[in-house]
């Protein structure tokens, strides 16, 4: 059986300062018109679209090419989400309970909401502990299986209609395997990669823009159901490959076509 559990999400606030912002202010932070670009170190403000975002797509050394700053996001010299190190005293906690039911949340974002692009001289921090939908960075990972990549990225792909695949490090080994192999077959557009957002009880979630799932052992029809419900929904449809690619294991394989005419076999 599935929980569900709405989520009423917070868009708007009067009195905050930028050092509290957490990413969903809807369109921008409150008195901060240029909330959606930054000064580049040569002067220059990046180019923005009709949104006055920073464009996204477009590689720029003083706001985001995927290559500098990446430290801000998450520590490239300590990577423990793919080690095995961290598991060996508390595997057992994340084996999985058969008897804890799968949660589906829903975040009620309203179809007006533009999610901002940031650029890599400022970090982004979300309320929730697995977002669904707020601010990212301009450019997007190249879909596939990664090492790791930090929800700054990979939500930008779930706004393009992906799903995203977390798993903790710690999980079941074989159901983390078999539950990388579902994903893969059934759409183009995913994005795959250890977390430890996902928590004990359930080390497992699957994410679109606005909707997660997380569950505590491997359910193939669970999964390939949330999936054909909820992924390729996200405001800004494109299959086009992003220019992250940074710990970038294995590049997406096309199941129907690269648009997922075909969510699932």
């Amino acid at each position: 059986m599935l929980k569900y559990l709405l989520c009423a999400c917070l868009l708007v606030a009067t009195t905050a300062s930028e050092k509290e912002w957490k990413g969903n202010w809807f369109p921008g932070p409150p008195e901060n018109s240029t909330a959606s670009t930054s000064t580049s170190t040569s002067g220059a403000e990046p180019a923005t679209d009709k949104h006055g975002r920073v464009q996204m797509g477009v590689e720029n050394p003083d706001c985001d090419d995927a290559q500098r700053n990446l430290a801000i996001d998450f520590d490239p010299n300590d990577i423990r989400y793919a080690t095995v190190s961290m598991c060996l005293d508390n595997r057992h906690e994340y084996r999985g309970d058969y008897n804890m039911e799968p949660l589906i949340t829903l975040s009620n974002v309203p179809d007006a909401y533009v999610a901002l692009h940031r650029c890599m001289d400022q970090p982004i921090e979300y309320e929730e502990r697995i977002p669904t939908f707020g601010t990212h960075r301009p450019l997007w990972p190249r879909y596939g299986e990664y090492e790791f990549v930090p929800p700054q990225r990979w939500l930008h792909n779930s706004e393009h209609g992906a799903v995203i695949a977390l798993y903790h490090p710690c999980a079941n080994k074989q159901q983390i395997d078999e539950f990388r192999q579902i994903v893969k077959s059934c759409l183009y557009r995913h994005v795959i990669t250890p977390s430890d957002l996902p928590s004990r009880d359930r080390p497992f979630a699957l994410v679109t823009w606005h909707a997660k799932l997380e569950f505590s052992v491997l359910e193939r029809t669970v999964v390939e159901e949330f999936i054909r419900e909820y992924s390729l929904k996200g405001p800004e449809q494109t299959s086009r490959d992003g220019q992250y690619d940074h710990l970038l294991v294995e590049p997406a394989a096309v199941v129907s076509t690269r648009d997922d005419e075909l969510v699932i076999k």
